[in-house]
């Protein structure tokens, strides 16, 4: 049956990639809309059809919004001269991430103009605003994305974001234009020459206007030796009497980089902060990416976008809009890697609607490309993990299961906490015996989770200067807060929280207390800290003070002790998968024969065993029962004696004064 001719069809037009050059399609649809008429005359389509096209070297994405035919049909024709064609503009989709910091800033833009209505209340007019947040994270963006260059001046940029609600012209301007005249700086007469000054003298005469000083981290707290630049800088700003519509606003990264006059309201009256992305809001930005992308369907998705974009955004916790741009920058050099296989070569091109031959980007190409990103926040410390999987780790059946529910729950579940009215577990610590697995298990449940982790050893936190262990602590949980959820992993943990008056000396001129001082302040509060968990090892929970222990701190104490029967039982059957071992090795009667062993004691055993194999013949083909016998005995002798000298008394003592 033939589809009816629609007799009115609403089309909705948007552009792909919202650059400068696309700002025709913003502002009108005068040649697009005949070029919709000639492609779509003749075509059955239906509801929520998208078809996507290149214009003049723009791209465009083109949506069947609604259409009124004669009867209920599904599928419609499009006749040139009966059906009557309405275009509407399309809204991007970043749009809508950013408006509610659009609206904010806007909002405070308009309240520096308004200075009569604050005058009349008594309340200062804040004219100068501070715009802060790591980098990457899109501060300058928000306000100078689709900037459109005026041909006039080159200063003068008219910005299609804050300036295009509020209609007002947008000078910008960065601190290293100050600092690279620093020669000039104690000339008298550089006061009325200096760039900033010029730039302002033009925004006065061009009000309203936005005068954008970018780069502050510049101006860290070296510049105060030389005071002159923050004096200009306060002196530009104050030249901006209440009459003026005239808004400064600066952008930096961090407050804590700043020297004090600038991070107090002397200068700058208000703090604007652009947070990291949550997951809704990556997924957006990841619509606007991948809009672009040729991506392969997914079966039996039916919104491959949204599937693409909803499983990114999962998997990218703490990444800012640049990481999101190397991620798909990433996944679309694998899909264009050559192949080795003419198949799965073919299998990655498509044919275009216009006829052009293109490369399809599959969800494998963004998987490695996932797999080699992390956020730009995390490369600040050092913070890798081996992959393991939960297979390869035999044994400890119920710990396992204990501590996947008191971590991953909390961060991937909390709802469930909050329905009961309970606060969910903010740390625990992982006690017990050397070789037993606690930093195996955190490695595990690492890459089970796929979130962001931080890894640091106790011992390697110190340092040899004042003040710089504290830092280091407070930096490493400033990271894990910016790209929570997150997991972090502090080994040897007895390390930097030894228990207060355990050193009897006074060599370490109090160095211990001031960093368990600052750790207990970081690890205070749940709510400070949301997303995080703390996971702490350690194999002499004697030494810890009982304040990390408390609620709201390490609250969940797990001892990890030498395995049972049927863990080494289990402990055996992994280790033989990842090696040759001959048929005739019996787990079970190897269990029996290592009572005393830890994990890494029968990692060791087979080793060794390995080693003997070897001298006995080259070219052995598996480790025999004969070879571990001759291996078992000195590997087991020297667990026997660590249990003998009284090793596992601190943990029987610490579990008694410690019950849960």
């Amino acid at each position: 049956m033939n589809p009816c001719v629609a007799s009115k069809i609403v089309i909705a037009i948007a552009a792909t990639e919202w650059k400068p050059e696309n700002l025709q399609l913003a502002q009108g649809l005068p040649d697009y809309a005949d070029m919709c008429r000639r492609r779509l005359g003749g075509q059955s389509i239906s509801v929520g059809d998208r078809f996507q096209w290149t214009v003049g070297g723009r791209g465009i994405a083109v949506t069947i919004r609604s259409i009124a035919g004669d009867n209920e049909e599904t599928r419609f024709k499009v006749d040139r001269k009966q059906s009557n064609l309405e275009f509407i503009l399309e809204r991007p989709i970043e749009e809508t991430y950013e408006d509610e910091l659009v609206t904010s800033l806007a909002d405070i833009i308009r309240s520096s103009y308004d200075a009569s209505s604050f005058q009349a209340l008594g309340i200062p007019v804040a004219k100068a605003i501070l715009v802060h947040g790591v980098s990457g994270v899109g501060k300058v963006t928000l306000i100078r994305m689709q900037a459109d260059i005026s041909k006039k001046s080159k200063d003068m940029i008219k910005y299609r974001r804050v300036s295009r609600v509020l209609q007002n012209v947008v000078f910008s301007i960065s601190i290293h234009q100050l600092l690279a005249l620093k020669e000039e700086i104690e000339n008298p007469e550089w006061i009325n020459y200096n760039p900033l000054h010029l730039i302002m003298n033009k925004a006065i005469s061009t009000a309203p206007s936005i005068v954008i000083i970018r780069d502050l981290d510049a101006l860290q707290s070296g510049s105060e030796k030389n005071p002159r630049i923050l004096d200009i800088l306060a002196r530009e700003i104050n030249r901006i009497s209440n009459t003026d519509t005239v808004c400064v606003i600066g952008v930096a990264r961090e407050l804590r980089s700043l020297p004090d006059v600038l991070r107090k309201t002397d200068i700058f009256q208000q703090h604007f902060t652009v947070p990291i992305p949550t997951m809704p809001q990556r997924k957006m930005i990841l619509k606007v990416l991948l809009r672009t992308l040729d991506l392969k369907p997914q079966e039996p998705i039916e919104n491959t976008l949204d599937y693409y974009a909803t499983q990114i955004s999962m998997r990218t916790s703490g990444y800012v809009a640049r990481d999101l741009y190397k991620v798909c920058r990433n996944a679309v050099l694998k899909a264009r890697r050559p192949c080795n296989d003419v198949s799965e070569e073919l299998a990655k091109l498509t044919i275009a609607s216009d006829g052009e031959q293109r490369n399809l980007i599959s969800w494998g190409d963004f998987e490695y490309a996932l797999s080699i990103s992390r956020p730009s926040q995390q490369m600040e410390v050092e913070s890798s993990l081996p992959k393991r999987d939960w297979n390869d780790l035999g044994g400890y059946e119920q710990i396992k299961k204990r501590i996947r529910q008191a971590t991953l729950t909390p961060l991937l579940r909390p709802e469930v906490f909050q329905r009961l009215g309970i606060k969910p577990p903010s740390g625990l610590l992982l006690y017990g015996p050397s070789g037993c697995g606690k930093t195996a298990f955190v490695q595990a449940l690492a890459s089970e989770a796929m979130m962001n982790v931080i890894s640091v050893r106790g011992p390697e936190i110190f340092s040899k200067y004042l003040g710089e262990t504290e830092s280091k602590i407070r930096s490493l949980f400033a990271t894990a807060k910016r790209i929570a959820p997150c997991i972090m992993f502090m080994d040897e943990m007895d390390a930097i929280s030894a228990r207060r008056g355990w050193d009897s000396s006074d060599s370490g001129g109090g160095v211990n207390e001031r960093v368990l001082s600052t750790l207990l302040n970081e690890m205070d509060g749940v709510e400070g800290r949301q997303g995080v968990v703390v996971i702490g090892c350690t194999n002499r929970p004697d030494q810890i003070d009982d304040a990390i222990l408390r609620p709201g701190r390490l609250d969940q104490l797990i001892y990890v002790g030498l395995p049972t029967l049927e863990d080494r039982v289990d402990i055996i059957h992994a280790i033989a998968r990842k090696m040759a071992v001959s048929a005739d090795v019996d787990p079970h009667k190897l269990a029996y024969q290592t009572e005393a062993c830890s994990g890494a004691d029968l990692e060791s055993l087979f080793r060794r065993a390995g080693t003997i194999a070897l001298r006995k013949n080259i070219d052995a083909p598996a480790i025999t029962s004969d070879d571990l016998e001759e291996a078992l005995e000195e590997v087991c002798e020297r667990a026997r004696r660590q249990i003998e000298e009284g090793s596992l008394v601190i943990y029987e003592k610490f579990q008694n004064d410690h019950r849960q």
